[in-house]
């Protein structure tokens, strides 16, 4: 499904600057440094950087041409530019009219925390049934999201698509472009809230999703959160609820670990009973499978195709991911954080470590006033499933002292650090064989790094195999 450049100055409203009007366009790119032959680089100016002073790099590089909101100069006439009043907007357009011409039900899941394991869980299930779609990566925001869906192949029949926000109308933008028919609400809680300023605002700007909803479609709503109950009246169709509350509509109950390292559940639905298992670890993870059970059911899909999907789901990296290596164990949960996700991962570290339990925590970003507060709440949580901290960065300071309330004046079990390069080399002294070790912190700290480092140490520790 290429485009021309004249094409892609129609759907956008823009102007063909130079270039052949019929010459084609194989994609969309917005970063120089991949690859980009043949592709329609869009030059987003942004606060590190502006693309603009790139284009020039694209077109040596064989890039077919450029969206762009400022003139720029570009030696080869055969070099398409199209001249939009913006960039980021003419994505969209792009976005839109791209899936305007695919035969595909679209499904939307936001939500505080828990979006990208849920959408991975749909894609999976979807997957035993329909050709499923789902955005790669992070590709969730109003740049990633059209990213994603000009990615699209026409052949699928539903999209899975992750939409993440960090303002009042973004969640409306995104679904604007995508228009699903199914919307997910997995979690309202108090991830960004030092940017819109209340849980009561956090709320408003998820049922976004909720409203675009039409008619005819379906909401799926976690009825564990009293904040999503509140705003469910937001959506106008059919609604499944889904959770481990008695009233839930799709209900989990029973979870237990298994000996082979699956978790089995069981799930009332309609009145009858079903087992499920997969190789998940965390309550949390069996509440994400029943949004996507609920949606399976929905869409017709059998209790046996439901199991083969949640078997054969692989989620997508640094999400609860558990490494066993040699002689430790490492949780790298290292892509965002949230007082409710740092509860839900030291969880996880109660459950599965059979040695020390080390909690490598970062600051939570976006936190606003809260964050002192939200940082003195995880502290405190970690000293009751940890055996040691080691926190890092300018608001850990607070974890510290959440955790350092309980100690008694001979308890060294709590360190402090204002960064991981300053960590690394007492974690060198910290870790032997039989730890697991959580590594979780808001994704501008790159605490994966931190996971590399012990993937090194590992592989010079001697003692008992933890594989």
């Amino acid at each position: 499904m290429n485009y021309t450049l004249g094409e892609i100055a129609r759907i956008t409203r823009g102007q063909l600057l130079q270039g052949n009007p019929g010459s084609q366009v194989s994609g969309f790119a917005i970063d120089s440094r991949e690859e980009v032959a043949g592709k329609m680089f869009c030059a987003i100016s942004g606060q590190k950087a502006d693309g603009h002073d790139f284009v020039s790099d694209v077109a040596s590089k064989g890039a077919a041409g450029a969206l762009i909101q400022r003139r720029v100069e570009v030696d080869n006439p055969a070099f398409g530019l199209v001249l939009v009043e913006s960039t980021v907007t003419a994505l969209g357009d792009m976005a839109e009219f791209h899936l305007g011409r695919l035969p595909v039900t679209v499904i939307g899941i936001t939500g505080s925390v828990g979006k990208t394991s849920t959408k991975d869980l749909v894609g999976a299930v979807l997957n035993e049934k329909f050709r499923t779609y789902k955005n790669p990566g992070n590709l969730n925001s109003h740049i990633g999201l059209p990213l994603a869906v000009l990615g699209m192949e026409p052949d699928y029949e539903y999209a899975v698509l992750e939409m993440a926000m960090r303002a009042i109308g973004e969640i409306k933008q995104l679904c604007d472009i995508a228009k699903p028919k199914i919307g997910v609400l997995t979690d309202i809680s108090a991830s960004h809230i030092g940017v819109l300023g209340t849980l009561e605002a956090i709320a408003r700007a998820k049922a976004e999703l909720l409203e675009a909803l039409p008619p005819d479609g379906l909401a799926v709503l976690c009825w564990d959160n009293e904040k999503i109950r509140e705003v469910s009246s937001f959506a106008r169709c059919k609604k499944i609820t889904y959770g481990f509350a008695g009233d839930a509509d799709v209900r989990g109950y029973d979870i237990r670990p298994s000996d082979e390292g699956y978790t089995d559940f069981k799930v009332s639905y309609k009145q009858r009973e079903f087992s499920f298992r997969f190789k998940l670890p965390g309550t949390h993870q069996v509440q994400n499978a029943l949004a996507a059970i609920a949606i399976g059911f929905e869409l017709g899909l059998s209790s046996d195709q439901i199991a083969r999907g949640l078997v054969e789901v692989s989620l997508s990296p640094m999400r609860l991911e558990v490494m066993r290596q040699n002689h430790i164990t490492i949780i790298n949960d290292a892509y965002n954080a949230s007082v409710k996700s740092m509860e839900a991962a030291l969880d996880l570290l109660a459950a599965v470590a059979k040695g020390r339990k080390i909690a490598i925590l970062g600051d939570m970003l976006e936190m606003g006033d809260y964050g002192p507060e939200a940082h003195i709440q995880v502290g405190r949580y970690a000293r009751n499933k940890a055996d040691v901290l080691v926190a890092i960065g300018p608001l850990s300071t607070y974890t510290k002292q959440g955790w350092d309330e309980g100690a008694t004046g001979e308890d060294l079990l709590s360190s402090w650090f204002p960064d991981k390069q300053s960590a690394g080399d007492f974690l060198g002294q910290l870790i032997r064989p039989g730890d697991t070790c959580l590594v979780k912190a808001s994704r501008g700290f790159e605490f994966e790094r931190l996971v590399d480092l012990l993937v090194t140490l590992d592989a010079h520790l001697t003692g008992d195999d933890q594989r």
